[in-house]
């Protein structure tokens, strides 16, 4: 046996999972911070955790498959990874937000996944991801006018936090092109809310503030399908579906009422009215169904990577069953439309397969995505409408032995969209978000004879 080879293989896997497990740690740890309005909203802002590939195509997942990335949007298509792979991305996100005339610029950046997947037999698959799901960020102030008796209160809302996703999921193909898969998500993190209500112009008035962190805890499971054809010589078209449950959501809630006197610019306490330490309080997710189709060139010199592909995906979200306990607006049932496409060069042109030139081999991304919006405010729907763009940059890998499969990428991605109206008194956001990656694919456990 040659033990060298097994030592190097241990020391990559040792090297990958201590990546792994310091990356989710830190993820788990780190609080998410939010800036917008919307955050306020339901669990807060989702965010898009979708891989690099994904994510550049407008977040298409329902029948997208690609044997060197992860699409961790559907299950089915572990199927198709044959080799270890290592996902990891950072965003940073840009806003222009503006409310009638008043328009001000907010960023924040945070871990947007990290997935591994290993080939278990096959035609198994089996992957772990850690992500986030919601963002929670904002500081609401209300003036109101109660009358000549009463006259102006101000309500500050103030929130924070976020939920994350710890996800394990399998993909199986029990016949050619067709492939089936789950993934389990656990869902964990707090929201905070603190509510203060003072009276201006009332001297000596006693205000109330509500503090309340909300503490989630559960489970959610989502199945999916896909069936890949070939047709012809290199084409390949492509179906697939996501259905996400609306499993329950465990919620346990910690609240405390006090009076308050503002003094110095700042809230003093007076006295507690009710106090409430980690009660279970039961609610809904809200359940989600995609579907997708897709199209695609293959090259047989590289099988698990499309020359050329076109996808379009079709979601629908039952806003309307999600029960949670922070949901200001109203939940309501909406869709999204996205699709995408993808081209590498070199795979694509016959005339330029021989070229190692790395803008050849790199693989050019474009996606567009519009989304109805699952929340409403003021019987206004939070829409949102964006394009991305994005590329990977094949790292290029020396002293290769007879066999060995290796397949590093740098991703590149720019998403930039609206998102609300100004219309009934509303913030429209303009964002731009700037996503940075790499994925690591090896072919372990196999023991080469030559270098």
């Amino acid at each position: 046996m040659d033990w060298s080879r097994f030592l190097n293989i241990n020391i990559n896997m040792r090297v990958f999972f201590a990546a792994f497990l310091l990356c989710s740690s830190q993820l788990m740890l780190g609080q998410l911070v939010g800036v917008s309005p919307y955050s306020s909203l339901g669990l807060g802002d989702d965010i898009n955790g979708n891989p690099s590939r994904n994510f550049a195509i407008g977040g298409t997942v329902g029948a997208a498959s690609d044997g060197y990335n992860i699409n961790i949007g559907n299950p089915a298509s572990y199927a198709k990874l044959k080799y270890t792979n290592f996902d990891l991305g950072v965003m940073h996100t840009e806003m222009d937000q503006q409310q009638g005339d008043l328009s001000i610029e907010n960023g924040y950046t945070n871990f947007n996944y990290i997935v591994t997947s290993f080939p278990l037999l096959e035609n198994l698959g089996l992957v772990f991801a850690v992500r986030p799901l919601t963002t929670r960020g904002f500081n609401i102030l209300r003036e109101d006018d109660e009358g000549e008796l009463i006259g102006r209160r101000r309500t500050s809302i103030q929130g924070s936090g976020g939920i994350n996703s710890l996800t394990i999921g399998t993909g199986w193909a029990p016949f050619k092109g067709l492939s089936i898969g789950v993934n389990a998500n656990y869902y964990f993190g707090n929201n905070t809310d603190f509510t203060t209500s003072t009276l201006i112009d009332q001297q000596n008035a006693v205000g109330t503030r509500i503090e309340q962190e909300v503490r989630i805890s559960t489970w959610q499971f989502e199945t999916g399908i896909q069936y890949h054809r070939r047709i012809g010589k290199s084409l390949q078209v492509g179906i697939g579906g996501v259905y996400r449950m609306g499993n329950a959501l465990n919620q346990y809630v910690t609240s405390n009422t006090f009076t308050v006197r503002p003094s110095a610019n700042q809230i003093a306490p007076l006295d507690t009215l009710s106090s409430s330490i980690d009660v279970h309080r039961p609610g809904q997710f809200a359940s989600v169904y995609t579907g997708g189709v897709s199209i695609g060139k293959i090259n047989d010199e590289r099988p698990l990577q499309y020359a050329w592909s076109v996808a379009v995906d079709y979601r629908q979200t039952m806003g309307s069953e999600f029960d949670g306990i922070v949901t200001r607006g109203e939940m309501v049932d909406a869709s999204r439309i996205s699709a995408g496409a993808t081209i590498v060069p070199a795979l694509a042109f016959s005339s330029l397969l021989r070229n190692k030139a790395f803008y050849n081999r790199t693989e050019y991304r474009i996606g567009a995505f519009l989304d109805e919006g699952h929340i409403t405010v003021n019987n206004t729907n939070i829409s949102a409408l964006g394009m991305s763009f994005g590329v990977a940059i094949p790292l290029r890998i020396r002293g290769l032995a007879p066999g060995e499969v290796r397949n590093n990428m740098l991703n590149f991605t720019v998403a930039y969209g609206n998102r609300g109206t100004l219309d009934n008194n509303l913030v429209r956001e303009r964002f731009t978000q700037f996503l940075i990656g790499i994925t690591l694919t090896e072919k372990w456990f196999d023991k080469y004879k030559y270098r």
